[in-house]
Order: C-alpha cells, then sequence, then structure tokens
C-alpha cells in the first residue's frame, strides 16, 4: 500500500512539474510576456526577446532595432452586427489597394483564434515614395466576437516584415497565435 501511495505521489509531482514547464505562476507562458494593456479585451503574449512598443497605442512589438519586423493586434467596432471576416477583409482589401502599389494576397485561408473562427491573409504591398520603394511582406489572422448588448468587434493580428526575412520568424508568430487569449 505504501508502494501505492508513494507511486501516486511520484506521478502528481511529475505531472505538476510538467504542467508548470508551459506557464509561470501568473499564467504567463514560458519564454513570453504580456504586450497588452491590462483594460484589453485579450491578452496578446509576444516573446521576451522582442521589443515592447507603446508609441502606437495598439498593442505592438517589434523584433530589434535592426530587424523591425512588428507584431500588432487591434480592435475595430463593426456597425454591422451580421458582418462575417470575409465582409470585413474584402472592405478593408480595397484600403490595402489604394495604399500599397503591387498589392498582392498571397494566401487566405480559414483558421481559428483563441478558438473563434478567423481568417488568415498573407499579402505583400509596396510603399513608393519618390524612387525609392519598399515591400513589405503581411500576415493578418482577424476573428469576430460580439458581447451581449454591444456591436461585434473584429480582432486583427498583423504580422509585418520584409519578405526576405519573413519566414525567420514565423515560428515566433505562429506562438503568439497560438497563446493569444479572449478576455
Amino acid at each position: 500500500m505504501k508502494k501505492v501511495i508513494s507511486l501516486i505521489a511520484a506521478i502528481f509531482m511529475i505531472c505538476a512539474a510538467l504542467v508548470s514547464c508551459g506557464q509561470s505562476e501568473d499564467g504567463i507562458p514560458s519564454g513570453m510576456k504580456v504586450q497588452s494593456n491590462p483594460d484589453a479585451p485579450y491578452i496578446f503574449y509576444v516573446p521576451e526577446t522582442w521589443q515592447s512598443d507603446v508609441s502606437s497605442g495598439a498593442a505592438t512589438a517589434y523584433y530589434s532595432r535592426t530587424d523591425t519586423s512588428s507584431v500588432s493586434v487591434m480592435t475595430f467596432s463593426l456597425e454591422n452586427s451580421d458582418a462575417s471576416v470575409a465582409d470585413w477583409w474584402s472592405s478593408f482589401e480595397k484600403d490595402f489597394e489604394t495604399v500599397y502599389d503591387d498589392f498582392e494576397v498571397i494566401s487566405r485561408e480559414a483558421t481559428t483564434l483563441d478558438g473563434e473562427s478567423a481568417e488568415k491573409v498573407v499579402f505583400v504591398g509596396t510603399l513608393k515614395h519618390g524612387e525609392e520603394a519598399v515591400t513589405f511582406k503581411f500576415m493578418q489572422v482577424a476573428a469576430i466576437r460580439q458581447k451581449a448588448l454591444s456591436l461585434p468587434e473584429v480582432y486583427v493580428f498583423t504580422y509585418t516584415s520584409s519578405p526576405e526575412i519573413y519566414d525567420s520568424h514565423l515560428a515566433d508568430v505562429q506562438k503568439m497565435l497560438d497563446v493569444f487569449k479572449f478576455n
């Protein structure tokens, strides 16, 4: 009987140790930090190695001073309570087409954001100023949530980078998406 109790206690301690490896005591995933405002309707985690940016008013972080690949989360209220993510993207895509030269959608796929239906769109666009041009590659993941007695809101996670180094941050970006939480 003592062996059974000892075995159960050992299994319990091993399980507790394994569970605690993934999160700190305050629930923050291992190797991550909270980037969102405490009053935001979501919790946005970024790797501890990414730099916080509070200058835009949105939850934003960038990789480094020499590699300004960035991530952000923004929310927008929708006036149409029947709007889908596809509807939102169709109207927003027109704005991108006017802002960026050589705008091109590379891929579009259904996904989830903290269990909510979402759409992931990867696209490129070039900003031109005189003779200079800078091309960016983007990933946007958008989901719509509606709380009782309020207008629905679209939550937009955006990853922006130069096309040359875009793939080098995809593992970090995917982890950010995997641990994103709605309040």
